[in-house]
């Protein structure tokens, strides 16, 4: 592998990390400890070690300062002892399912960043006519994942705080109150997020689009923008936009695995290699 693709290599991992966090903004009967440790850990230690993250912070002055700010207060967030979000305890990983939001808000402004700076690596590497093609083929497989992923999560809690504000307003005989009201705040700060991950993209090719766009008209049925079509309830627009995101995500998760694994095998096998001849060097002299 060639130093060009070794770095998209630890930025395209670092990525996956950072997105595999958004597991805990679903709700699961458990969670693997270990993995939630390997996280915790990595996230973290690109900031603290001589990585290309580290090298790219270091080289953007002020906004490379904020943007390790950024990731940081992520960490802490959700990773930090004192998180509120993540806690170990003696039956396993805790995760309070209140605070999704909050792992959306940390989650994605840092993917996107690191997606941004992958993106003006490879577009820098092309216009010296570095071979890349590798390290670019893994990034577009991993941003269909990422999201692929993101609309999963965001369309589940869409459809709950739904579900839960007509429940508050039908509590209420119709009437808005404190409950409603906070949940349709909750309900804007998911729709913004949707729009900033869908406004982000890169992506053109039609599956995806195929998948945003039924998100997108959930979301305008949702909010009334768009009135739903004669004879169709709003239970079954939701089903059709999970199955169509259910599917998207399945799809991209066997690209990701096909494409990603083995140019991670061949990565770690250079850097152990490489660690290996750093070894062995000072004995040969």
């Amino acid at each position: 592998m060639n130093q060009n693709c070794l770095v998209l290599a630890t930025l395209v991992r670092y990525q996956s990390m950072v997105r595999d966090t958004l597991e805990y903004a679903l709700e699961r009967e458990s969670y693997d400890v270990n993995v939630y440790n390997t996280k915790k850990a990595a996230i973290i230690a690109e900031l603290d070690n001589n990585t290309p993250l580290k090298s790219f912070i270091e080289n953007n002055g002020e906004n490379g300062q904020k943007f390790e700010a950024q990731i940081r207060e992520f960490h802490e967030t959700v990773y930090g002892e004192g998180s509120t979000i993540l806690k170990l305890a003696n039956d396993g990983l805790r995760v309070d399912h209140a605070q999704h939001i909050a792992i959306f808000k940390g989650v994605i402004p840092v993917h996107e960043t690191v997606a941004s700076l992958i993106n003006g690596y490879i577009a820098d590497a092309k216009s010296k006519n570095l071979d890349v093609a590798a390290g670019e083929k893994a990034a577009i497989a991993e941003e269909r994942f990422y999201r692929g992923v993101c609309f999963l999560t965001l369309s589940q809690n869409l459809v709950k705080l739904f579900n839960d504000y007509n429940n508050a307003r039908r509590e209420a005989n119709g009437a808005e109150t404190a409950a409603s009201r906070f949940i349709g705040n909750d309900i804007s700060e998911i729709v913004r997020l949707i729009n900033e991950v869908m406004n982000a993209s890169r992506l053109t090719d039609e599956r995806y689009w195929g998948a945003a766009d039924k998100l997108n008209l959930l979301v305008h049925y949702m909010t009334g923008r768009r009135a739903l079509p004669m004879g169709k309830g709003m239970g079954e627009a939701i089903r059709e936009c999970q199955d169509g995101i259910a599917g998207f995500v399945r799809e991209v998760e066997q690209d990701f695995h096909a494409i990603v694994d083995p140019f991670m095998q061949e990565f770690i096998a250079d850097v152990q290699a490489q660690a290996a001849a750093a070894g062995q060097a000072p004995a040969a002299n």
